[in-house]
């Protein structure tokens, strides 16, 4: 099976939180010496601060699934016998499967209405639908991540018995 391009589709949200993350502190610097130095601050820093932070949390999210770097509590898992941690495996993808679907639902609906009232930022008048909108494509790239790692676990495990 050809997986070239799911590699190359991976690396679009991380290049994304890569720029988003480089424009944040860009802004955030600049900002300061115009606001300390020139005595003239950007009038616009804070939206464009709002919308690189939620850019660089969501499209970073999914290869912090990827790499495990999400905050875990592995000490009972460890302790449990490997036909436990099999059926744990399943409740917890199963849990995160459900949060992470709560919030793709729930954020969809919230971005439909940003939209639906054109609702816009003050200053630079961009719409707040486009700033939220990867708030639910990272959940399903994150929904994706977290099953495949764990049909990979799966199989690790069902090595071991």
């Amino acid at each position: 099976m050809n997986t070239k391009w799911i590699e190359k589709f991976k690396q679009i949200d991380i290049a994304i939180a890569v720029i988003a993350l480089v424009a944040l502190i860009l802004v955030t610097f600049l900002g300061v010496i115009f606001r300390y130095v020139f005595s003239n601050p950007f009038s616009w820093q804070e939206e464009v601060q709002l919308a690189m932070i939620i850019w660089v949390i969501f499209f970073g999210a999914r290869y912090a699934f990827e790499t495990h770097a999400h905050v875990a509590i592995d000490m009972l898992y460890d302790f449990c016998p490997k036909k436990v941690q099999k059926v744990l495996l399943v409740l917890i993808a199963l849990v995160v499967t459900v949060v992470l679907g709560f919030i793709c639902v729930y954020s969809v609906d919230y971005i439909q209405i940003m939209f639906r009232y054109h609702l816009k930022t003050s200053i630079l008048h961009w719409q707040y639908g486009v700033i939220y909108l990867p708030v639910p494509l990272s959940c399903i790239c994150m929904m994706f991540q977290f099953w495949a790692d764990t049909v990979c676990e799966l199989r690790q495990v069902k090595e071991e018995i």
